[in-house]
């Protein structure tokens, strides 16, 4: 009777074993899934560009409609003003802005070579604080994206159009 009661015993730890490490197996297989807003919050960060640096930073200028406080083309940096969100971008889904936030965006130009091309890797950074009141300090949010993606946009277009426009001006130079 000793002796079933070892075997049970060590019958029941391996199917605890067993099942242990299924479960460790098939919940590594399951991926968790993510809300669509963290979705666009982890992809919107950076792009590159496979263009010169200096076009991507007059097209940056170009879609860039806040004030500027601090900009340095050698060092790569344009720094807007803080802007009111009611001032600023409104979503299409996003309730009314709240008189309480202001944002300010960074952006950041790294030069490179990317497929054999001269390359420019643009990182935006939206900068959100909630002002409780005068006294207190300011309490920094996320941004949930879309204004940088947004923004990536509105340059790569910039870019196109430049890149139509010098194109179309060749072809006219060679035909004449």
């Amino acid at each position: 009777m000793l002796r079933e009661a070892q075997w049970i015993t060590k019958q029941t730890f391996k199917n605890l074993f067993f099942s242990a490490g299924l479960f460790i197996f098939l919940g590594g297989c399951v991926q968790k899934t993510l809300k669509p807003e963290d979705v666009i919050r982890t992809q919107t960060k950076q792009k590159v560009f496979l263009s010169s640096y200096d076009e991507v930073w007059r097209a940056a200028h170009a879609v860039l409609k806040y004030p500027i406080v601090n900009e340095n083309q050698d060092t790569g940096l344009i720094e807007t003003d803080f802007i009111k969100s009611q001032d600023g971008f409104t979503g299409p889904d996003q309730p009314s802005a709240s008189s309480g936030l202001r944002y300010k965006i960074v952006m950041i130009f790294a030069k490179g070579k990317s497929q054999g091309q001269e390359s420019v890797r643009l990182t935006i950074d939206k900068k959100i604080e909630k002002l409780r009141d005068f006294f207190s300090e300011a309490e920094s949010l996320t941004s949930d994206g879309l204004e940088e993606k947004v923004l990536f946009y509105r340059i790569e277009r910039e870019l196109l159009i430049s890149k139509g426009l010098k194109k179309a001006a060749d072809d006219q130079a060679v035909n004449q």
